[in-house]
This record gives C-alpha cells, sequence and structure tokens, in this order.
C-alpha cells in the first residue's frame, strides 16, 4: 500500500490555516517536514496525523492539569 500525500494547500484546509503559513513552517522547517517528489512539495499524511495525535494528547494533558487544579481536594495545585 502506497503512503498517502497532501499538497501544502490540502494541509492548509485540513488545519484552517493560510497556506502562507505552511510555507513560513516548511522554511523554518517546522513538523510536519514535507518530502520532494519532483518538483512538488508533499506531507505524508501518517506524519501529518502523527502530529495531530501529539498536539492533542500535549492539549488534553494541559487541561487536566488545569482542571486538578481547580477540583477541591484533588491531587495538585490549588488555585
Amino acid at each position: 500500500m502506497s503512503p498517502t500525500f497532501l499538497t501544502s494547500l490540502e494541509l492548509a484546509d485540513r488545519w484552517r490555516v493560510s497556506p502562507r503559513t505552511i510555507e513560513d513552517w516548511r522554511r523554518r522547517r517546522r513538523p510536519p517536514h514535507p518530502v520532494r517528489i519532483g518538483r512538488r512539495v508533499l506531507y505524508r499524511l501518517a506524519d501529518v496525523e502523527a502530529l495531530e495525535r501529539a498536539e492533542l494528547a500535549r492539549l488534553s494533558c494541559a487541561t487536566m492539569a488545569e482542571f486538578v487544579g481547580t477540583v477541591p481536594g484533588a491531587t495538585g495545585s490549588q488555585s
């Protein structure tokens, strides 16, 4: 099975950001890292999904830590 790729425009649409933002991230070498196939700049869907999962996990941990800090009697810092 061959990997699925997204163009910069498809990635921008998926993440609801400007295509220029994707270009800027590419210039700054921020993930997801593109691959070049001929002249085309593409992003592996598996890399994009892994980055999305990592970001969701990071946000979930931050939200949980914030929540624990607001519940009286919960373990963690109290606000």
